[in-house]
Parts: C-alpha cells; structure tokens; sequence
C-alpha cells in the first residue's frame, strides 16, 4: 500500500508534501503504470515511467490528490521541455485511470485559445508560441494510448571542447566597446567595457509585474542602453564637461527617468556623429528566450500587460519579442544584441570563469545554474555545450502537492502558495528566492509569537488589507529592503530565519531531485548567483538544508572567490558593487562578444 492518506493528512496539517516523495512512494508501491513520452522540439523523445494507486483511491479526496499529482508531472515536464506533443501510453483496464487519464488534454486547454486557457493551460500557451517563432503550424496534443509504448533509441552523449567553443569571447575585448545587461524583477543592472576596462556599472529599480504595455518595458531597457552608449562615448569625443557630469549622476545615482533623458538627449545632441554603437550586446532577460526572441509571456514580469483588458495580449506581447531588434539601434554596423534567459546566462558566466582558470575540463558533463533574486532562475548549458532551446521555466514546477491551508490566500498574500501567474499551487515561485524567504519569514513567525511579524509591520516592510497580508510597494517599493533586512536577521543567528533558510535549502535539494528526473543534467553541481546567496550564513543554511534532501547535490556560490576573468577581476575590485551583484551583467558582456 503506498502512503496516500498519509500524504493527505500531511496536506492537511498544511505541511509540505514534496512531489519527489510521492513519486518515489507510487513506484515502489505499486500501482498503475503509465508512460509519458514527450517529443522534444529537437526531434528527441523524454520518456517518464509513473505509477498511480488508483485503485486506492475510494474518496474524492483521494481522487482529488491523484489527479494533482499527475497534472504536476506533467506541467512539470512541459515546463521545462516544452515539446511538440504528449503521448501517454498505459496497459490498463482500470476504468478509474482511463477517467483520469482522459482529463488531462482538458487540465491543459488543449484545443482552446491561449486566452481561454488556466492553470495548467498557460504551459501550452509558452509551447504554442514557440512553435509559432520555428514556424511548426502542428499544434501542441495530448494523446492518451491504450497499447505499448516503442522502443526508443539509446542516447549517446556528445561532450564539447568547452574551451574552444567559448575562448572566443574574450576575443577582442580590449578594442572593443561593449554592454552587458541583466534584466530582473526587482532590477536592471547594466555594464560596459571600454577596450577591456569595466568603465560603468549601472543599477536601474523597477516593478515590471505593475506595467500594462509592452513599451514601458522596453524604454527603460533602451533609455539606459542609450545612457551608457553616450556616455561610453564621451571617453573618445569631447563635449561640454557640464553635460558629461550629468551622464555620471545618471549613471551612478537613482534619479529619475525624465533626468536620465534630459542627460542623454542633451549628450547625444552634442556628440552628433562621433557617438558610436557598441560592438555587442549581451542581454538576459526572464523569461523563455529561443534564438534571440522572447516567446514565454506568461510571467509573473508581463502579468500586468497580459490582464490589461484593453489591449490583445499576443498583438502587445509581440512588441517585446523583438527587444534585440529594437536594441540593436544602439549597435556599430555589423555588431549584434545577442540574448538569452538569466538562467542560462548564469550557467555561461560560471562556464567563462572556469575556462579563465584554466579549468575547461571540469565543464567536460555541462554547468547547471540558478539565480536566487526576486524569482527562481535557472539556466543549464549540456555537455554538448549548448544552452538548450527549452523553456526551463523551473520556477514553475510543483514541488509541494500538500500545505492546503496555505492554498487558500490570493497570490498576492504573502502567506499564498499559489502562482502569482497561473494560481497553480505549491509551485517553486513561493517556495525559493524572495518570495518563498517572504513567506516562510510570515509563517514562521506566526507559529512563533508573531514577534517578527509585528516588527515588519511597524517598519512598513508589510502591511494588512481586507485580511490579506502584502509587501509594501507605495510610495517605496520595500521588496529589496525588506529582504536585506530578513537576510541581516539570519545572519545576526536569529533563530526564526535561520529555520527560513534551512528551509529554502530543502526546496532546493527537492529541485536538484526533479531537474534530474525531468531534464537528467550530466552534471551534479549547482552554481548559485542572487541576492539570496550573496550573504555567507544564508548560504550555509541553504546547502544545509539541500543536503537533508539529496547529499549527492553539490553546489557553490558566484561570488569574488570566483572571479577568474579580466572583467570579473575589475569587478571585484570595485569599491561599490559586487560580484554578487553584477556577475551576470559582466557574463551577458562576454556573452555579447561571442559573435562579434
């Protein structure tokens, strides 16, 4: 008998109950079995082997929590791999399966618009769209098999000479003028190298879940590409020192966006024909990047853009698809914007540091990546060396298939569990990076006396309404403040954050155990970048707690014990910002290079 009504009462308790123990409960307990099989957008199939208690399962309750478990393994597989279509394949006569198995094409929307579909539908929707950017008119199905699943071909892994593939962008640098961006939920944080010096560092705070068009996305990302373009070029053309100080205001200080423009458009009037482009651009931006396009649209950053009711959200949606078009306005003739995930840029930017090392043969089985900031970001480049073209929307995965109470809250509420994007429960959004230490911080704080609680309070960090509980934004955004201040309470052994952090470490030892079900890396190790890890005692507990899940997950954190590259040097050396900070702004200039 598997351990189902156990499972339940855990939920019920409104403890976590990890999709990696259930999953290992049902195989071993016997059961139904099932076979998913996913065709990759690169002609390859992903082949998942499940079993469900189905015959168990007499009350709804029971039904109700089998039906979450399939769904999440199979939003889980479509959140990370994307893929052409579905094929579920089982040998049953149960007719408690067959009805649960002929749910799942309605679960996912399959059929409907993108506009009608929920839940688990907006997976389809990143799907559909990348479909639409390769020009593949099949849509994305869902076909439920009764027969045997056929054999697939065995898979022989193809390493890459990581050297050789990636030396080559570091070549140049020294003649060229080049920029660097990092695109986030909380901020921006821009960086330009003139002729190998790391000459502005650039941090820009915005809310872009708030916005409701594409353009207010966009301006901001050109107005201060724009700003570090006149003023790189100030370095090689005299003007006005007057206007080349309202630059540096600009650049070093958080002023306004009508102040930057004033220095921008007043220093490009005066440069005329002697400012330049720069010689690449390298560019992260959150959300599924394919070929240099952004087709994701269903995250937690474009959310006020895709519940405007004013406007068609694919025709709007559309505008920001092309960022490296409209950025590419601010290149020299012949030079690129090249961009990619912030995962992905992560697990590049660690792959350079190794490679300036001297250490290429430790890339030999890949480089998996995370950024721990406002969200969960992931990146992974394969041992192939290629950042697969998948969504690897990580973030979204069900982890959690229990803590039913905290299911109740709307999104918003910091207690929630649920998707800011989607509503979908006990996904990773709440339980790592900001959000998750935001949470845990509120719970256990509650369960403890509520001493914290009342302190955030007081401090505007949060506030009360109509019941819910919520981060204070207006008239400033405390999201940023409020995380430095849990991260110096852990750090100052605070016992209540301290269990906050070992808890953070347990959800990512669960999200080692999927990403190796689901995407089976070659690699053991995680690199971690963020705010989140930038802080040693906040790090130490997170790998504390990873370990209880999975001892084999090895991970490190990007930070100046890790700088190895010429701009990583510089920037370890600067005596404001850190690597922490900017790592990744510093590896999307030299991913930027690439092909210059």
């Amino acid at each position: 008998m598997s351990k189902l009504n156990y499972f339940i009462s855990q939920g019920i308790s409104d403890l976590p109950v990890y999709i990696t123990d259930v999953r290992e409960d049902f195989l071993s307990s016997g059961g139904e079995a099932i076979i998913l099989d996913l065709r990759l957008f690169d002609g390859g199939t992903r082949r998942v082997s499940l079993k469900l208690p189905v015959s168990e399962a007499q009350s709804e309750e029971q039904r109700k929590f089998l039906r979450e478990y399939l769904f999440a393994e199979v939003y889980n597989m479509l959140s990370a791999l994307g893929g052409k279509g579905l094929s579920v394949y089982h040998h049953s006569s149960c007719a408690g399966l067959a009805e649960l198995l002929e749910e799942l094409p309605r679960a996912f929307g399959v059929g409907l618009s993108r506009k009608s579909r929920v839940g688990y539908g907006r997976s389809v929707n990143v799907i559909e769209r990348m479909l639409d950017s390769q020009g593949i008119t099949e849509p994305f199905n869902i076909d439920i098999i009764n027969g045997s699943a056929p054999e697939l071909p065995e898979e022989n892994p193809i390493r890459a000479d990581f050297a050789a593939r990636f030396m080559k962008a570091f070549d140049g640098i020294g003649e060229r003028i080049l920029c660097g961006v990092d695109i986030g939920g909380t901020d921006i944080k821009l960086c330009v190298s003139v002729r190998g010096k790391l000459s502005y560092l650039k941090e820009y705070d915005w809310f872009p879940a708030l916005f409701t068009r594409s353009r207010q996305l966009i301006e901001p990302v050109r107005l201060l590409v724009r700003l570090l373009r006149a003023r790189a070029a100030c370095d090689e053309a005299q003007i006005d020192p007057a206007l080349v100080g309202k630059l540096d205001k600009a650049v070093n200080e958080h002023v306004s966006d009508a102040e930057i423009l004033a220095a921008v458009e007043a220093a490009e009037a005066a440069l005329g024909d002697k400012i330049r482009g720069f010689d690449g651009i390298g560019l992260c931006f959150p959300d599924v990047v394919i070929q240099n396009k952004i087709v994701g649209g269903e995250v937690f950053k474009t959310r006020g853009i895709r519940e405007n009711p004013e406007i068609e959200y694919e025709a709007e949606f559309k505008k920001l698809m092309n960022l490296d078009t409209i950025l590419s306005e601010y290149c020299a003739p012949g030079a690129k914007v090249r961009m990619t995930n912030d995962g992905p840029m992560a697990a590049f930017t660690a792959a350079m540091e190794l490679i300036a090392q001297g250490k290429a043969a430790e890339l030999r089985n890949g480089r998996f990546a995370h950024t721990l900031g406002t969200e969960l970001g992931s990146g992974w480049i394969d041992e192939k060396g290629d950042i697969p073209e998948i969504p690897l929307e990580i973030y979204n995965f069900i982890i959690d298939l229990g803590s039913f109470a905290a299911r109740s809250y709307h999104p918003d509420d910091l207690r929630s569990i649920n998707n800011f994007n989607t509503g979908i429960a006990g996904t990773l959004q709440k339980f790592m990076a900001q959000n998750g230490v935001f949470r845990l911080a509120i719970k256990a704080s509650q369960e403890n006396g509520g001493e914290l609680y009342r302190d955030l309070i007081v401090n505007n960090f949060i506030y009360e309404k109509d019941g819910g509980v919520f981060v204070t934004l207006e008239p400033k955004d405390m999201r940023k403040p409020l995380l430095e201040y849990l991260m110096k309470l852990c750090e100052a052994n605070n016992s209540i954050m301290q269990d906050v952090f070992l808890e953070i470490g347990r959800s990512t030892g669960v999200t080692f155990r999927e990403t190796e079900h689901i995407l089976r890396p070659q690699t053991k190790e995680r690199i971690m970048y963020g705010r989140l890890v930038k802080a040693p005692a906040c790090f130490a507990l997170i790998k504390q707690g990873a370990a209880l899940i999975d001892d084999t997950l090895r991970m490190s954190v990007a930070d100046s014990q890790s700088a190895f590259t010429d701009l990583m040097n510089q920037l370890n050396e600067h005596p404001v910002y850190t690597v922490a900070q900017f790592a990744q702004s510093v590896g999307a200039l030299y991913y930027g290079n690439l092909d210059s």
